[in-house]
Formats: C-alpha cells, structure tokens, sequence
C-alpha cells in the first residue's frame, strides 16, 4: 500500500468518525451548553420572545441569579478537596519503593505542566455544561534536548472533543478512538504546511464543518485511533515474557522455552484536515489520552444522558425571576400617593398632565352652573400583594431543595444551632452532589495509570529526575541507574537502581482537603488541645509548628524537636524499615571502625616498639652511667693506694741512696767482673742483680726504681667491679702505708700525671 492510500483511508476514517460522534455528541453539547449560558450570560434565564413582549411593555425582568452562588461552591469545594494519587505496587516484582518514586513522578508532571488549571477548567465545564476534558501530550523536554516527557494539557472548549460513543466507563478508559479539533486561520496553516493544503476542488459548501468560509479558517483535528496489532510473545528460560517486537536482535532459541501469537494495541495519532493527512505517528502506551469529566450520568436503556448541576434547577430559577420581576413592577407602580380629582375641575389646566413636575396646580372651583366642584384628594400608596411574596419565597426555596444543597453552605444564619448540626448540615450538601467529585476522582485516576504506562517507556535511559512529595518537598533521583555505593547496590534490583520498568503498579486515590487546608485544620485542632491541656505542649510542640503558618516552620519545627522527650517520639519503639537503615549505618561505622582500630593498633605497636627501643637505650646508658661511676670510683680508691706505695717507694730509695753512700767507692769502679765474687753472693733469679756491662753503674742518676721484688713477681689480675686493684691478704712486707693527714688531695682518673716525680718530691 502507498503512503497516499494509507492517508486516504485514514482520511476516511477520520471524517467518518467524527460525523458519528458529532451525531451522538451533539445533542449532549448543546443542553450542557444552554445551562452553561443559563449561569453565566445576561438575559439567558428568560424566554427571548417574553423578554421582548416585557421590555415592550415597560414591564422589568429581573434576574437575581441564585444559582450561580450554588455552581460556584460545588466547584470552589471541588478545588479546596484536591485528590492525591498514590501508586501502589501489583504483584512480587514491584518494589514499594519504586512505587513511591512512580508518586512522586506524577506529582512532578503534575507540578511542571500546571495540572491544577487543566483539572479546574475540566470541572467547571463539568459543573457548568455537564461535561468536561483535559489531555496529555508527550513533547521534548527543551530544544537541546532528545528526551521527552508527558504534560497535562487543558481543553478548555469541551464541544471541540468528539469521543467513542460506544464508550461507557466514566473515566473513558474504554474508548478506541477520539477527534480534537481547532480551528486554525487558512494562511498560517499554508505557511507551516505548504500551500497545497486545500486543494482547488474542494467543495466548501459541502464540508461546514471543515472549513469556515466568513472567517476563512480551516478545522485541523487530531485522530486518536486503537489498533491490534500482531505479535509474538516468548517465555524465556528465567522465567520472564516478553514481546517479539520489543526485541532489538533475535534470541538465541535456547533461551526461548515457549512462544505463541497475541496481539498488542497501538494508540495511532493523525494530524488532518478534510483534504489532507498533514502528520501521524504512534502515541506512547495503550490509552488514548483524553479524559473526559463527565458530571451527572444517567442511562436509560442504550441511551446516555449527562447533566449539569444547574439543569434541573432552572425552571425554579425562572419562577424565581418572574415573581421578583412582578413584585418589583407593582410596587413601581404604587409606590407614590394616588391623588382624585373631578375632571370638571382640572379641565383647562395642563399641569395636571404631569402633576409632579409642576409647580403649581390650579383648579376650577365651580362649573358653569356655579355648583361647587370637590377639590382634589390624596389617598396612601397601595400595600404590596401578599400571594406575590409568597410565591416569590416559594420559587427561592425550591432551588436549594431541588439541588439539595441546603443551610448553612449558602451563608444562612445558624446561630440557634449546635456546632454538631452545623457540620451535619455541611455533610450533607457535601453528599449532595458528591458523584461530581467522585467523577473526577475517577478521570484523575486513570490519567495517572496513563503516566505509569508512559514512565517506563519515555524514561528509559539513565538519568536524574525531580520527584515532588504530597506536602510539596522535591529531591533527584537516579533512575535506571548502576549503583555507585553499597546502600545504592542494596536497593538496586537486579543490578539497576530504580528500574521503572520491573514490576505492576496500580492507583488509588487520597481524597480530602488539600495539603494547606489539612495542615491549617490540624494547627486549629492542635491549638484547641493546648489551651484544654497545657502539658501537651511539650509532647507536640513539633509538629504545631510544622502545622502552623510560619515561613521557617520546617526549620524551627526541626530545632524544636530535639527538645520533645525520646518517648514522645516512639525513639523506644522499632520501626522495620527505620532499624534496618539503622543497621546498615552501623555496619558502616563498625567497618570504619575496625579498620581505624586495626591501624591505630599498628600505629600503636610501631610506637610501642619505639618506646622499647627507647627505654633500652635509657636502661643501656643508665647502666653505663654506674659502671662508668663505679669505675671512677675505684680509680679513686687505686691512685690513692698507688700514691700511698709510691711514697713509700720513695722512702725506700731514699734509705737505698744512703746505704749506697756507705759502700766502698772500689765497689763502684769498673774492672770488677762478677766472676770475683762468691756464688749466692747475688741470686742469679734476683731482678735487682747488676747487668754485665764494660761500663761502670751510675747509682746517683737512677730516677725511677724498679717495683718492688714481691710485686713485680706477681701476675696481673682484672680489677674487681665494685673496689680497687685486688690486693693480698696477707703480705710478709711491712705496711709502710703513710696516713691519709700525711699527703694532700687525692688524684681524680682524669688527671694528667697520675704518679708524682721522685726526683724532688713535687708533681710535674
């Protein structure tokens, strides 16, 4: 098939459609449109053929529109009770986390695309003309940008959207196919199309609905339309399923234990005029994306019939009117004194023609016969007509009793009821017309199971989004992401961090006043419990302020907790997922810890080591220090041994000089041999015996003698460790050892010349 046939039939297709749905929509339109002007434009609340006979007349008609103060509080309460919605996981697959993510992304759509105009203007077409729309629309997330994102999109004209007629859920999940139409001025339409757009043959005459020959505008319409298409669908080896077509290469056969054909919807989208296919494509997901906001349903057999709030309730705003119109005309028209006269006497005069501007007013006292003529007489204004009042009140009553909205929402006097009955009464008009609400409860709800399905698919890359709490907190969060630490590899599902792809999630809706009104109502209650139990204070003195007005209330609120006791704040109780955060944190330290410990130990051994170390070296030079001084010590006690011998020494050499002066002086000459001499005159083992020299001994010149005979003997021995040189106990030689008095200071080891001269007595 050629792209021109394939945009003929989708041509065809289009324009069939919408001559279906026009037909059946139509009718619906229409009436929701009469109520929507009933409520909204002056002189709609009266027939036009009445108003020009009453406006002929000089009659007023009035409209005192009591029912827009009823349209307005059912769409000002629908705005104050905001729906949430809450993503819940399906089966085992789906993570709660993930689900709270899926939250948050819709909250983030919802915040980007201002979803709260698109939802306000859908509900007061709801309320006003029975129905209403909004859409979503996929589009690049800036001109830089290869990523798109979804965005609510208002519809503020509900009568250019022609739906299924064979769809009958209130949420329209059910419909296959949709037409949004626009009209669009013919040039700037060539400009961006070319300017064969409308083709020289077209019949414009025959196609009003397409073309708008007194504005010269052309209508351009999106097609939303469902195909089944043909696929494949394969159970792998661990379990999973998966499509034929979503596959990018073939599965190798083992992989695939088993196969069959299904079929997959495709939502296919068309951008056309009555002559030409100017765009198409494949719209994301399995739903058609138009919502309808459907007010009052009723069916009644195979026929649907959808109504405003006002609709039924117009007739009595009609009587209403005309009551108050004829009540307003009488009591104009009475409202001044009544004057009688006789026309006898008022003939001649003009001023009574207009007697209040007048002046002055004459009058003809007699007639010609000169019989006297009643002089002119005021009589009071006439009394207002009681049936009229009362039908009047009857008509006001009727509104909120056919609407069932009823005091004190319309701002009644309660003072003589309890605060019980008050909110009663509340209730009730709450419930009264609470399948509005709950008609947009159920299009808000399948509007975000149209996003989870868009999620998975527009979100398929690694990156960071904003996610958007119900109290209206942001934060980034990575989706489909590789976890870079180990509390993002624990959460990580089969390796992938916030895979929004794995699982099946589903909506429900929180409905309830919006997050500042249920704070601002908290605060109220909070408050009223302080001022009966003042000790509470301390217990909530939080979260009063969290709730309370302020511009820093999360701040403060933050500091104000740590003063609340821990068993306020359930600190003694466990909570699963908090505890197991909790564990994790302190696995981490403990790791931290040991590791820390483990080096400070080594830190610890390495100095320990040193400090051994060091202290030897203490200990080492400590025991030097006292071997030193013990040896100094005995070094002492030694020289002054040693000096005490050598003194003695020196007497002795003394008496030997003397003793030497007394020898022959023949003994002293040279000549003498030894052989002269007896045997055992000398003992040949005597070390004093004279050597055999040619020359003859100088006695006189000797300076040092010899040690003594019993010391030179004796073989050295080591010094004791803690004295002097080892001496004997016993000698057979005299102690000649002078007295300590007799010498003078005793030599230190460290002086120069430890032995004195014993030349002339005096140290050299």
């Amino acid at each position: 098939m050629s792209k021109t046939d394939e945009d003929q039939i989708i041509l065809d297709a289009a324009k069939k459609f919408r001559n279906e749905a026009h037909a059946y929509w139509q009718p619906i339109y229409d009436q929701g449109l009469y109520d929507k002007e009933f409520v909204t434009l002056e002189g709609a609340q009266w027939d036009k053929h009445a108003l020009q006979k009453r406006k002929h007349e000089g009659k007023p008609t009035l409209e005192i529109n009591l029912v827009r103060a009823y349209v307005q509080q059912q769409i000002n309460t629908m705005r104050q009770n905001r729906p949430q919605a809450k993503v819940v996981p399906v089966d085992s697959d789906a993570d709660p986390e993930i689900a709270e993510i899926l939250g948050g992304l819709i909250k983030d759509v919802e915040e980007a695309s201002n979803f709260e105009n698109a939802l306000d203007t859908a509900a007061a077409n709801q309320v006003h003309s029975a129905v209403g729309f909004y859409r979503i629309v996929t589009d690049y997330v800036d001109e830089h940008s290869f990523n798109q994102e979804p965005r609510f999109q208002a519809i503020v004209n509900p009568q250019a959207v022609f739906i299924d007629p064979l769809s009958k859920e209130l949420d329209g999940s059910d419909m296959t196919r949709a037409l949004v139409c626009e009209w669009v001025e013919l040039e700037e339409l060539r400009a961006q199309y070319g300017k064969d757009l409308v083709p020289d043959n077209f019949d414009y005459a025959s196609n009003p609905v397409w073309f708008n020959t007194t504005h010269n505008a052309v209508c351009v319409a999106e097609y939303f339309y469902k195909e089944q298409v043909k696929d494949t669908l394969y159970r792998l080896a661990d379990g999973t399923t998966v499509l034929k077509s979503n596959l990018e290469t073939e599965l190798p056969p083992e992989l695939i234990i088993a196969e069959r054909s299904t079929t997959r919807t495709e939502v296919k989208w068309a951008k056309v005029t009555a002559s030409k296919v100017l765009e198409k494509g494949v719209f994301p997901g399995k739903w058609i994306p138009i919502f309808p906001v459907y007010g009052e349903v009723t069916w009644i057999e195979n026929k649907r019939h959808i109504f405003s709030l006002v609709h039924f309730a117009k007739d009595a705003q009609r009587l209403f009117n005309y009551w108050k119109s004829t009540e307003a005309h009488i009591l104009q028209k009475n409202q001044d004194e009544m004057t009688i006269v006789d026309d006898r006497g008022i003939a001649d005069f003009e001023e009574w023609k207009n007697p209040s501007s007048a002046v002055y007013l004459r009058f003809k006292g007699t007639d010609e016969n000169g019989n006297p003529i009643p002089y002119p007489q005021k009589i009071g204004a006439a009394a207002p007509p009681v049936g009229i009042l009362n039908a009047a009140q009857s008509a006001q009553q009727l509104i909120p009793d056919i609407l069932n909205m009823h005091n004190p929402t319309m701002g009644q006097e309660v003072n003589n009821q309890s605060g019980r009955a008050i909110g009663l009464l509340q209730r009730q008009a709450d419930t009264a017309q609470f399948h509005f609400q709950d008609n947009v409860n159920k299009t808000i709800r399948h509007s975000a199971r149209v996003l989870i399905g868009l999620f998975p698919i527009l979100y398929d890359t690694e990156m960071v989004r904003r996610i958007i709490g119900n109290d209206g907190d942001s934060e980034l969060v990575k989706l489909n992401a590789k976890p870079q630490t180990p509390d993002e590899e624990e959460k990580a599902i089969n390796g992938i961090l916030n895979d929004v792809t794995v699982g099946r999630f589903d909506v429900r809706m929180d409905t309830g006043p919006a997050f500042n009104t249920q704070r601002e109502e908290s605060f109220a209650l909070m408050m009223q419990l302080v001022q009966t139990n003042p000790n509470l204070f301390n217990i909530i003195a939080d979260l009063m302020i969290a709730n309370s007005p302020l511009l820093n209330s999360k701040e403060i609120a933050e500091r104000v907790k740590m003063l609340v006791p821990a068993q306020a704040l359930g600190k003694d109780s466990i909570d699963p997922a908090q505890a197991k955060a909790q564990i994790q944190q302190l696995d981490q330290v403990v790791q931290k810890m040991t590791a820390d410990m483990t080096a400070l130990q080594q830190q610890l051994q390495d100095k320990n080591a040193d400090r051994n170390l060091e202290m030897m070296k203490v200990e080492l030079q400590a025991r030097k220090d006292i071997e030193v001084a013990q040896i100094n010590a005995a070094s002492r006690a030694d020289v002054q041994e040693l000096r005490s011998v050598a003194e003695l020494l020196k007497q002795q050499m003394l008496g030997v000089k003397d003793l030497l002066s007394q020898v022959p002086p023949q003994w002293l000459q040279n000549g003498d041999s030894t052989d002269n001499y007896e045997p055992g005159e000398f003992d040949k083992n005597d070390p004093n015996e004279p050597t055999e020299t040619n020359e003859p001994q100088d006695f006189s010149q000797l300076d040092e003698p010899d040690p003594p005979p019993n010391m030179s003997q004796q073989a050295p021995q080591e010094p004791p460790q803690d004295g002097g040189f080892l001496m004997p106990d016993e000698t057979d030689q005299q102690n000649f050892a002078p007295e300590p008095s007799q010498f003078g200071d005793s030599a230190m080891a460290t002086d120069e010349n430890l032995f004195p001269s014993l030349g002339n007595g005096e140290q050299q």
